[in-house]
């Protein structure tokens, strides 16, 4: 399995048609979305599902909204995967690893249902630019250090400048490559969110008579419901009797949510002041004890 396993840690991502992120798009591109929809700035679940509802007849936003979800799917296909074979080396319950695996197939329906109902609008996958291009590039994953040390502070500061650089990279390497933080930032946050997402565009098909739509996302609803109460069991079993995994499980759902801006700039700020009194506790607990298999303790 190690064989197999540093062979896909070390691939990129793959679909047919190629992935395509948004972020990377050319000028004529970004001119096209603004005629289409108006700008790159619309092309998210709640921005699109407002310019449908206010314009229910015009079947190109209704392709583009449709095309900025199944983009997550896809995604989540290739992130859920990966950890049914990455995580069967690290110290986690095989039950866990069936769930990753019943998560990937739901992922796969859910992209299934998303391309039916953006090809009963007569649009197909790769038409609309990529907003969560695949789990992983090759290689993907390896954090990078945040800045290198200020010229001009001082042999004191500079030093520890590039230290909290050094701990924040190595910090980011742990939430990524720890599946209490994987569970907290996926299956609770983002999969949590996924909830709202999927609740709203089943709703809004149902106000525009749109019913494929109504159904297909009321579907997904019900599989977000799973998922998150996976991810809630799960993080409270990897975390039981250990306080110190608990503050961690916390800590990777609050440094998700806000990176999502999904927080207030009051509870913003106090996370920020949280993770600075907490950095060089927190990357010793998180990185020094990391096993070689990439496990949790």
């Amino acid at each position: 399995m190690s064989e197999l396993i540093e062979k896909l840690r070390n691939s990129p991502s793959r679909r047919n048609p190629p992935y395509r992120p948004l972020a990377r798009i050319d000028d004529a591109e970004r001119e096209a979305l603004k005629r289409k929809i108006g700008g790159v700035e619309n092309y998210n679940g709640q921005a699109m599902r407002e310019l449908v509802q206010a314009a229910p007849d015009n079947l190109e936003l209704r392709k583009a909204m449709v095309s900025s979800i199944m983009s997550a799917e896809f995604a989540g296909i290739d992130a859920f995967s990966r950890k049914v074979v990455e995580w069967q080396e690290w110290d986690v319950p095989e039950s866990l690893i069936l769930a990753m695996a019943r998560q990937t197939w739901d992922e796969v329906r859910h992209a299934q249902l998303s391309k039916g109902v953006l090809e009963s609008y007569g649009g197909v996958v790769g038409e609309y630019p990529d907003t969560l291009a695949g789990g992983q590039g090759g290689g993907g994953g390896q954090a990078q250090a945040a800045a290198p040390a200020p010229a001009n502070g001082g042999q004191a500061n500079g030093g520890r400048a590039q230290g909290q650089a050094v701990a924040q990279a190595a910090l980011g390497e742990a939430f990524m490559r720890n599946p209490i933080a994987s569970l907290s930032m996926t299956n609770v946050s983002l999969e949590g969110g996924a909830l709202t997402l999927f609740k709203g565009t089943s709703e809004l098909g149902r106000k525009i008579g749109d019913h494929l739509m109504e159904h297909c996302y009321d579907y997904n609803w019900a599989d977000e419901v799973t998922h998150v109460a996976i991810g809630d069991y799960f993080v409270k079993k990897l975390t039981e009797g250990d306080p110190q995994k608990e503050r961690f499980a916390l800590m990777a759902h609050a440094r998700h949510e806000m990176m999502r801006g999904n927080l207030t700039p009051a509870q913003a700020e106090e996370l920020k002041a949280f993770f600075a009194e907490e950095m060089e506790r927190a990357g010793e607990a998180l990185v020094s004890e990391q096993p070689a298999a990439g496990g949790y303790r």
